[in-house]
């Protein structure tokens, strides 16, 4: 909204301007030199559409057109420290400062009852993709705020929520946060979108987690976006610094429980933990040293890089099933892992046995059998070293590129049925 242009101007307005509560004690500057810390004058050195004047002499008038410029706060190194606000309606904004620190920033939200959005955006993209011990993954439309809390609140239900956005979304009450408390700034955020395709209600007092990567130096900082479109709503967010996650260790993506159980385990992957909140109102993280079900995995230790879809081994009988980047089931029970023979290079595959040992293509191959032999009857042929992985394509194959190695036929399980000379 920013102060009037003319007029009467008072250190209440100025205050409320600054997201202060319109009493707060304040001088307008110093006596003489620049403004002092904790004067009106140096709240304003980064105004818009320009700094208040810091140098003296001093008068109400300086602040004409000014609006106030949030200051940017430091993230909190204790990661379970939260800030919150019960005040109702509104929407918050926090800035806040990484420093040149890279990792990834976990973020910790619960709408207790009432529903509450959040997102995050940092170097231009919005985050809003959420997880939790109890609901998994759910997401929004981009660029919006991911609604959550319980879908039974009267009057802030999900039909409700979409009737009160009306086509061009809620228009809600500006605060930012100080570094103590969110102050209103005497603006209004428009365009707050409330759509099926951002709403994501559940049940009450489940925590939720967001993962934002910042991979360089620059930029340091982001802004934290809630919006609290319902009265006698109350929430909970903490504003951490950028972390390492923590690893552990599997192999590459395997398409079957028992091909990652065989797997070479030389892989080094990473997880965000959920958390939940305690009775003091911050944020209890969970202590879990490998990733447990709707756990966020990645590739790497920012969360640039989501984990792709397949199997993963983290014990010597366990496996975790990703989708989405998120752990989607534990699985027990490894069998025994065979030895593989290979890699044979055979001739390309024919449907019948009549010119496969003149045929000049070449398919490479493993098998399960006797190390220094060829395979033989009874041995199962494998198109990957993998194993139990993706077996051959049922047909005829040339033994090896040597037609006197002869010839062998495949069925549909990859086991060879007949071994023969060419």
């Amino acid at each position: 909204m920013g102060l009037p242009s003319s007029g009467t101007i008072s250190a209440s307005d100025i205050n409320i301007e600054a997201a202060r509560v319109g009493t707060t004690n304040a001088p307008l500057g110093i006596q003489t030199g620049t403004a002092g810390d904790g004067s009106l004058v140096k709240l304003y050195d980064d105004a818009t559409p320009s700094p208040v004047d810091q140098n003296s002499p001093y008068a109400y008038s300086d602040f004409y057109g000014k609006s106030f410029t949030p200051p940017v706060i430091s993230c909190k190194i204790d990661q379970t420290e939260a800030i919150g606000s019960g005040a109702g309606t509104g929407y918050f904004e926090a800035q806040l400062d990484f420093s040149t620190t890279t990792g990834a920033i976990v973020v910790y939200f619960i709408a207790f009852t009432i529903p509450d959005g959040i997102s995050f955006l940092y170097d231009s993209v919005t985050y809003n993709t959420l997880t939790s011990n109890t609901d998994g993954r759910i997401t929004a439309a981009a660029g919006t705020n991911n609604i959550i809390g319980a879908s039974t609140y009267t009057g802030c239900t999900e039909a409700s929520l979409i009737a009160g956005s009306g086509t061009d979304g809620y228009e809600l009450t500006k605060s930012v946060w100080n570094g103590t408390q969110f102050g209103a700034t005497g603006n209004d955020q428009s365009g707050l979108v409330a759509a099926a395709s951002n709403i994501n209600l559940s049940s009450a007092d489940i925590t939720y987690t967001l993962v934002i990567p910042k991979t360089a130096a620059s930029p340091s900082n982001g802004t934290l976006k809630i919006m609290a479109p319902c009265t006698d709503t109350g929430w909970r967010v903490n504003t951490p610094c950028a972390i390492t996650l923590p690893s552990f260790t599997t192999n590459s993506v395997n398409n079957t429980f028992q091909g990652a159980c065989c797997a070479t385990q030389n892989q080094t992957y990473y997880f965000a933990r959920n958390a939940s909140i305690n009775a003091t109102s911050n944020f209890a993280i969970d202590t879990n040293t490998l990733p447990q079900v709707n756990n966020f995995v990645f590739s790497n230790s920012t969360g640039a890089t989501a984990l792709a879809n397949g199997y993963y081994k983290i014990t010597s009988n366990t496996a975790i099933y990703v989708q989405n980047g998120v752990v989607d089931s534990i699985s027990t029970g490894c069998g025994s892992c065979t030895s593989v023979i290979g890699p044979i290079s055979a001739s390309g595959r024919e449907s019948s046995s009549q010119f496969v040992c003149f045929n000049s293509g070449t398919t490479q191959y493993w098998y399960e059998g006797t190390a220094g032999t060829l395979p033989g009857l009874g041995d199962k042929c494998y198109d990957t070293s993998s194993v139990p992985g993706t077996v051959l394509v049922a047909g005829w194959y040339r033994k090896d590129t040597d037609t006197s190695d002869g010839r062998m036929q495949i069925d549909s399980t990859g086991v060879i049925i007949t071994d023969e000379a060419c």
